[in-house]
């Protein structure tokens, strides 16, 4: 506004161009020539009792965790009440509302609260590569295949009441659970539609049936890709069988899970499983089409039986593959989720958290060593030299995670802990020596 008023604009062309009133362009101009500037003017009245010093105070008081006995957090009337009992700590008798003034101020929301997975499988970005590098390539049989167990049956005591002008739908809070049910569904990339089954239980046996009927619906010499999770039902020896017959091959000798996964993502046969990384459903396109089949179909409704639930399911899978069903693209390449991982570790170790155990910091040990031996240039260079001193730093926190010994725990614990051990010193000498070279 100024500068345009300084550059010989009228007051009211600099009121037309920020659309402004024009009194209050005048007022502004009256201000600025009088020296007043754009800063609050002395305000009159009583001066404030809520020093900046007493501001900082509510707000590392608020950012306790586990501040009383069974008590996770603090919400401002809690807040209200302990300073009115204990006067003493702030100096001040300060109510809610002014809590409340000094948090939201500041931006401080603690409330929010955000789910995440953790990865934990030190070969996870090579099996995330494998899976995005076979949706970018994108082969004409292409198929993402998960269940989704305990679906619940459940029934509204009431009917629900619809939404009209004035008021929203209201339903009945109490319902009554009829049993759960259990499906497998395959969704194929190219085209958005889903195959979807209705199984009794989720065992190799009917798993691999339910494979045999999707894969008998398409021409024995195609090649058929299946992108699906690490439960174990997908990799026994009785699936394994299965997916021999169907590819017409004898099935050779496989006497590990490691040995019979290797086979099954063989490229040497008809039918090929591309299997995700431990904490790595996300990567798994049929997930997005579950949660479209529970906000579309399930959420909102009541059923007074199992039954009923099924023929829902099976109906909107129609509906879908009829009017709604779209190509899947993936475009995430996971390029800012190597500097992730190593973030949360750092800042688990500066806040020395109790829920750090010898197993968890073992995994992220290891996936650290990987990340620095095959994916050193994916992650930010000062983030190893940030980590490297803070596994130095907190080499007490750490050994002492690693020395807490439970009388209970057999030898191959004690093992485990003294292999965590040796790959935590390893890793301070390992990232120390290397950027000292660097």
């Amino acid at each position: 506004m100024m500068v345009l008023l300084n550059s010989q604009y009228s007051v009211l062309a600099v009121s037309l161009i920020l659309r402004l009133h024009p009194k209050t362009v005048s007022f502004w101009n009256s201000r600025f020539k009088a020296g007043g500037g754009v800063h609050d003017l002395a305000r009159s009245g009583r001066p404030s009792k809520i020093t900046f010093e007493i501001v900082q105070k509510v707000i590392a008081f608020y950012c306790q965790h586990n501040p009383l006995p069974g008590c996770s957090r603090w919400s401002i009337r809690w807040m209200a009440v302990y300073f009115q009992k204990n006067p003493g700590y702030l100096g001040v008798s300060i109510s809610a509302s002014s809590i409340r003034c000094c948090l939201t101020s500041n931006k401080f929301r603690l409330y929010r609260r955000k789910y995440f997975l953790q990865i934990c499988d030190p070969f996870f970005f090579e099996k995330m590569e494998k899976i995005i590098w076979i949706y970018k390539l994108n082969p004409e049989y292409l198929f993402c295949l998960d269940e989704c167990t305990g679906l619940q049956a459940l029934e509204r005591t009431a009917p629900s009441l619809p939404a009209d002008s004035i008021r929203p739908e209201y339903r009945e809070f109490e319902y009554i659970r009829h049993g759960t049910v259990s499906i497998i569904s395959i969704l194929e990339k190219r085209s958005g539609k889903v195959y979807t089954e209705c199984i009794p239980d989720h065992t190799s046996v009917t798993i691999i049936n339910s494979v045999k009927k999707h894969a008998a619906q398409y021409d024995s010499s195609t090649t058929l890709h299946y992108v699906c999770d690490n439960y174990s039902s997908h990799s026994t020896e009785g699936f394994c069988q299965g997916i021999a017959e169907l590819c017409n091959i004898p099935l050779p000798t496989l006497k590990t899970a490691h040995d019979r996964k290797q086979w099954l993502e063989s490229d040497k046969k008809r039918i090929i499983f591309h299997f995700l990384p431990a904490h790595g459903s996300w990567l798994n396109l049929i997930e997005i089409w579950f949660a479209i089949l529970q906000q579309k179909a399930l959420s909102k409704e009541s059923f007074s039986s199992t039954n009923q639930l099924e023929n829902s399911i099976l109906d909107f899978t129609e509906t879908w593959n009829t009017h709604f069903a779209h190509p899947f693209n993936w475009k995430y390449s996971g390029e800012d989720l190597y500097d992730k991982v190593v973030c949360r570790l750092i800042r688990w170790l500066e806040l020395e958290t109790s829920q750090m155990t010898v197993k968890f910091l073992g995994k992220q040990l290891k996936l650290m060593n990987n990340l620095f031996a095959n994916h050193h240039s994916k992650i930010t260079g000062n983030l190893w030299i940030k980590l490297q001193r803070t596994l130095d730093a907190k080499r007490e926190f750490v050994l002492k995670i690693i020395n807490t010994v439970d009388p209970d725990e057999t030898k191959n614990a004690q093992l485990k802990r003294e292999e965590v051990r040796t790959l935590y010193l390893a890793s301070i000498e390992q990232f120390d020596v290397s950027q000292k070279a660097a």
